[in-house]
């Protein structure tokens, strides 16, 4: 948590967190170097009892450009159109990834590290944003209550209206939002205003 701080005079704002694990054998071997393959790879994967895994968990800045939209072209198996999804690194995101890049080096070469791999930002799991929590509807999709700007009644109640992802898991703060949205529900419903 050292480097959870707002510090920036680092170069960046916001935070990050480093966290040590174990990588299973199937997980080093799909995000070690993507892609890669031969005899430097094999002797990679040879020393994995001698490895140890570093999550770099920071925070993503919120782009106007980051969106998810239909692709009008290709259909699932279904005729549905797929999603097409658009990600742009903010030159925040590349500064924070670079200290934490360089920071959790340091550590690996404190404790006397004989190799290090500095691997390609994993694609997150926390799939957050695609319907963003705003006070007016051009700038989202949800009021602060999770409410459709545009389709009355219909509430939201999970980590899409996330402006951003923080770096730490979100699973708290969207229980914290659905309770305090379901107080909300339950109050206007007590008034009919709903």
């Amino acid at each position: 948590m050292d480097e959870a701080r707002h510090d920036p005079s680092r170069g960046f704002v916001g935070g990050y967190e480093m966290e040590t694990l174990s990588l299973g054998l199937p997980f080093m071997a799909a995000f070690l170097r993507p892609g890669a393959w031969g005899q430097d790879f094999a002797k990679d994967m040879e020393g994995y009892e001698r490895m140890a895994g570093m999550w770099i968990v920071g925070e993503d800045m919120p782009r106007a450009t980051n969106r998810i939209t239909l692709n009008s072209d290709v259909k699932d198996k279904f005729g549905l159109p797929v999603p097409n999804v658009h990600y742009d690194d903010h030159p925040n995101d590349v500064a924070m990834r670079n200290h934490a890049y360089q920071q959790g080096s340091a550590v690996y070469d404190a404790v006397g590290a004989t190799k290090i791999h500095t691997v390609v930002p994993y694609p997150s799991t926390h799939n957050l944003g695609t319907n963003r929590m705003s006070a007016k509807a051009g700038d989202g999709v949800v009021n602060q209550w999770g409410q459709s700007h545009d389709i009355d009644n219909l509430f939201v109640s999970d980590g899409s209206v996330f402006t951003t992802g923080a770096a730490e898991n979100p699973t708290l703060t969207i229980v914290a939002l659905a309770i305090r949205q379901a107080d909300y529900i339950a109050d206007a419903l007590s008034k009919q205003a709903i």
